[in-house]
């Protein structure tokens, strides 16, 4: 598999749903409006928008259809915007009905609409759309609803010629709104506004790229458009929380969760605050009005990504709180002169996510969508999860998918830092196999090395310590002349050291430097409340240790010890002050030097690394 044909987790999630409905046919198409009855029942489309504004969309997510009652929360957050709260309701309220949608459903006393999601509260809310004619007012509802869509929408001629032919019931509420004065004046051209309304064409791409703009607190995500005012948002998405779904709005409520508006033509619009916008087309509808078949796949995804609003994990639109590569961080590991110039070179394959907060789904599908994005040129993924405070179902589920895209890759995705929640969810989705190759690792260094070695190996034979480095190709050598080296190991000593010696104690007098010329050591310190010991560094064959002391001569603020056999050669200050400073301060001159670039070095990635973690 290439990397680059990896998809989505979200875009396989939505085909996935896409083939588990496609047969599905239960329901029936609208008849009461004839155009309606002309849709074919094996449409079926479904998309989804995050308030980042990623688009994922599958089947017939193209495929025209009217707005129908779908239109009703979009005309009401624009008279909101356009009079207040205050006036609105004295035009219609904001109660549940129980009633089907074009019941005759009016307060007693003011003939007040019970709310706007019912065909009654709906033409009350058209008629407060301004306008000087009927064109006029028409417009400024296009204008309206392509704020919300992001593009251009036109009217379906044929369906809004049947709607107001067939539009007698509609007629009758109208009326009955004139004679309560909630209608004011011109009650027929604001029933044709109202047919015309419902018969706007759209799709279901731009039903959810609408749902995404009120999950983004009214910005459409796609545009940066204001749509709608802030303090409107949850006016809009209440209304639709309780009034959206017809008289199935509280099943809905309770099985789905989220604010929603459907349509008679088989169109779905949900909404989850903060994170999506969803938007399915199926035009067989069930016995409430609503999409069948889209009913189903709002009530999988909501199930399958832990999508209920009253869940108790908090929004957020992204989780990486950092992210850099190994050009910039390395791990602790201090490598060779010719392994930091590789990774220098290559260390943009590694890449580290520092993630934070909760790991919920439209943060986690940001995360994958920038680690897709940057896949080609990368070998390494590490997902750091130190900071990560919650993990849901919906996260480790895109998480899985992407390990399960990329394992035959040949390339590593890795975690550090993880937590029993997120391995326990992880299981849920990845099968037993598959999981005893996901890599964990207890904090980002081991990871950080674990792929720095893989890198180096890659480019060039790894100097793990195994082979030796002789004196010449010592870094802190670096420069000198035959001559000059042969001198300067004639005032040195080999020493022998097996695995777990201490060759160095921290706390010990300064009396020497070591070139390290084959196998490995490991730099401890100790500290805490238990004076426990720590590993900060290691190091293998081509390094050297003690240096500082050369310099300062205070005791040892390390310890070192042989993590393999190790061989190396050991000057003596003794040596170096008696004999090199005098006879060959040419020698003495070049070895500060090194020291001093080798420890300027260390700083610079110390900067870098501050830099990166601000």
């Amino acid at each position: 598999m290439q990397i680059t044909d990896i998809e989505s987790p979200t875009q396989s999630y939505l085909q996935e749903l896409l083939t588990i409905f496609k047969d599905d046919h239960e329901g029936s198409l609208a008849t009461y409006i004839p155009e309606l009855a002309k849709a074919s029942g094996e449409w079926f489309g479904i998309a989804l928008v995050t308030v980042d504004g990623h688009v994922y969309q599958v089947g017939d997510s193209r495929q025209p259809f009217t707005i129908q009652s779908i239109s009703k929360p979009f005309t009401y957050a624009s008279t909101l915007d356009l009079y207040g709260i205050e006036h609105v309701l004295g035009k219609v309220g904001v109660e549940p009905s129980g009633e089907a949608f074009n019941e005759i459903s009016l307060e007693l006393g003011t003939g007040r609409p019970f709310n706007p999601m019912i065909n009654a509260g709906a033409i009350a809310t058209v008629g407060l759309v301004p306008g000087e004619n009927l064109e006029k007012r028409f417009e400024n509802i296009l204008k309206t609803y392509e704020k919300f869509a992001a593009r251009k929408l036109t009217l379906d001629e044929a369906v809004y010629r049947s709607e107001s032919d067939t539009g007698n019931r509609n007629r009758a509420i109208a009326y009955l709104l004139r004679n309560s004065n909630i209608l004011e004046e011109k009650t027929e051209e604001t029933l044709e506004l109202y047919f015309r309304q419902c018969s706007i064409l759209l799709n279901c791409r731009d039903l959810a790229v609408m749902g995404a703009t009120l999950a983004n607190n009214g910005v459409n995500p796609i545009t940066n458009v204001v749509a709608l005012k802030s303090e409107n948002v949850e006016k809009v998405l209440s209304i639709m929380s309780t009034c959206g779904m017809y008289n199935y709005a509280g099943g809905w409520i309770y099985d789905v969760g989220m604010p929603a508006k459907s349509g008679v033509s088989g169109g779905i619009m949900a909404v989850l605050p903060g994170q999506l916008g969803i938007g399915v087309f199926s035009p067989l509808l069930d016995i409430h009005g609503n999409s069948a078949r889209g009913i189903k796949v709002c009530r999988k995804i909501s199930l399958d990504f832990g999508l209920h609003m009253f869940d108790s994990s908090k929004a957020s639109n992204s989780i990486i709180r950092a992210k850099y590569d190994t050009t910039t961080i390395t791990s602790k590991r201090i490598r060779t002169g010719t392994e930091v110039k590789l990774l220098r070179a290559h260390g943009g394959e590694i890449k580290i996510y520092e993630l934070a907060g909760d790991m919920i789904f439209s943060a986690v599908d940001f995360v994958l969508e920038t680690v897709i994005s940057e896949f080609e040129n990368t070998g390494f993924i590490i997902f750091d999860l130190k900071r990560v405070t919650a993990a849901k179902k919906s996260a480790c589920y895109l998480i899985a998918s992407l390990i399960k895209k990329v394992k035959q890759s040949g390339k590593y995705i890795f975690f550090t830092n993880a937590g029993y929640q997120f391995n326990k969810l992880l299981k849920l989705y990845i099968d037993r196999d598959t999981y005893g190759e996901v890599f964990m690792f207890p904090d980002n260094d081991a990871a950080l090395e674990w792929c720095e070695n893989l890198l180096i190996r890659k480019y060039q034979a790894l100097n793990d310590g195994s082979h030796k480095v002789p004196l010449a190709e010592q870094l802190l050598l670096e420069g000198f002349s035959g001559e000059e080296l042969q001198f300067l190991k004639k005032m040195m000593k080999k020493r022998i050291y097996g695995k777990g010696d201490t060759i160095i104690r921290e706390g010990d007098p300064s009396d020497s430097l070591y070139f390290l010329t084959l196998g490995e050591v490991s730099v401890n310190i100790r500290g805490g409340k238990n004076n426990h010991q720590t590993k900060i560094a290691t190091m293998s064959a081509g390094r050297s240790f003690g240096e500082m002391s050369l310099i300062d001569r205070r005791n040892r603020s390390a310890s070192v010890m042989a993590e393999s056999p190790v061989e190396c050669y050991e000057l003596m200050f003794a040596s170096y002050d008696d004999v090199i400073e005098i006879e060959r301060p040419k020698i003495k001159e070049k070895l500060l030097t090194n020291i001093a670039v080798d420890l300027s070095n260390k700083l610079r990635k110390a900067n870098q690394e501050i830099k990166v973690y601000q």
